[in-house]
């Protein structure tokens, strides 16, 4: 029998951004990114050859030449007054002064934008739903949309796939809200703080540098607050045998009982801030400063959850859909959940004990992770 674990941890690089990008005034591209499933700065009737670089004086003029198409589109296109759609009609004196916002702008999107970097596309008001989209290649040329509110005009635009996550502002933080209320086109969130709340309600567990993000989803309608210490408690149980495998002591840990194992094995130097929303349904999550602590939390439970014997667990394999291919942090939570289980194989503890904790965090709360098991012949 094998037990194939799906982590379902993002991955992310060091160098992966976050950014902002406001749906232009009054939000007009709101709809329009959604349905065309592409971002855009309001520059009807232009494309560009290449990913715009700042000291480009025919990109600037094609700027110009967009924004005059802008103003007579809103103008309800009076016939006579149509605009040249040659750019260099626009040139001017000084091409390449200082340089202003609406060209960094355009930079930010279209050339320092990368694939796999997530955009949020904020709406009106504390509960419109805020989109999340990720770029899906680098800057294309060849591709543009045609927006409802400038028809038969093409527009440079990227690509992005929207991710399953419907949330409204009024669910982040202040400091991010400002942001999403901010006028500026585009903006990059470059707050470790800010960006980690993003990251886990985005894509639940993940790594980014040298810390993983937990997401833990409560998906009962009403929760007890007693019931709920208990699933945290299960939580902080795992945290802590993690620590005690990394420091070569996991026999000794599983000799101790439930609540004094936690007591001296779990340390908070490895966890960052907590988040909670209990609105039933609601979620938890926690910063873990160990790259690969968040995904061994979630697979525990899960694995808890799956019914699986210690036995048949010791074999597992760790397959993770969230990424294109295996990595090292893949390759160190398998070693890191078969050794584990290969420890419970000799005591009556993962049965006996854990696997029932986690039914009844199932029966109370409804806690749930990301991370699948599969078991198949």
């Amino acid at each position: 029998m094998a037990v194939i674990v799906d982590p379902a941890i993002r991955i992310l690089p060091d160098a992966h951004k976050i950014f902002v990008l406001h749906p232009g005034a009054r939000k007009r591209f709101y709809a329009d990114f959604v349905a065309t499933e592409s971002v855009f700065l309001d520059l009807p009737g232009i494309s560009f050859a290449s990913a715009p670089i700042v000291d480009d004086v025919d990109m600037r003029n094609s700027l110009r030449m967009a924004r005059r198409i802008s103003h007579w589109r809103r103008l309800n296109s009076p016939v006579d007054a149509v605009p040249s759609r040659s750019p260099d009609d626009y040139s001017i004196a000084n091409p390449l002064g200082q340089t202003p916002k609406f060209v960094h702008s355009v930079l930010t999107l279209y050339s320092e934008a990368k694939a796999g970097d997530l955009i949020a596309i904020p709406g009106k008001g504390y509960n419109s739903t805020v989109y999340f989209g990720e770029f899906q290649n680098d800057f294309d040329p060849n591709f543009t949309v045609e927006t409802s509110r400038y028809p038969e005009e093409t527009v440079a635009a990227r690509k992005v796939k929207w991710l399953p996550l419907a949330m409204a502002k009024g669910q982040f933080n202040q400091r991010l809200i400002r942001l999403m209320q901010n006028r500026q086109s585009i903006i990059e969130i470059s707050r470790e703080d800010d960006r980690r709340e993003i990251y886990g309600k985005a894509y639940g567990d993940y790594i980014w540098k040298e810390v993983s993000g937990n997401f833990i989803r409560v998906t009962k309608q009403h929760v007890d607050l007693h019931d709920l210490n208990k699933a945290v408690d299960l939580t902080n149980y795992f945290a802590a045998q993690y620590l005690a495998l990394k420091k070569g002591e996991l026999s000794d840990f599983l000799k101790l009982g439930f609540h004094e194992a936690i007591d001296a094995y779990y340390e908070k130097a490895f966890f960052g801030g907590v988040s909670v929303e209990i609105h039933s349904p609601g979620y938890f999550e926690r910063v873990m400063k160990d790259a690969v602590m968040a995904g061994y939390v979630s697979a525990m439970l899960a694995l808890a959850a799956a019914g699986v014997s210690a036995q048949e667990a010791a074999t597992l394999d760790v397959m993770n859909s969230a990424n294109t291919i295996a990595s090292i942090c893949d390759q160190e939570l398998q070693s890191d959940l078969r050794q584990t289980m290969e420890m419970y194989m000799n005591i009556h503890l993962w049965e006996d004990e854990l696997c029932t904790r986690r039914d009844e965090t199932i029966e109370t709360v409804g806690l749930k992770s990301d991370v699948t098991v599969k078991v198949a012949p």
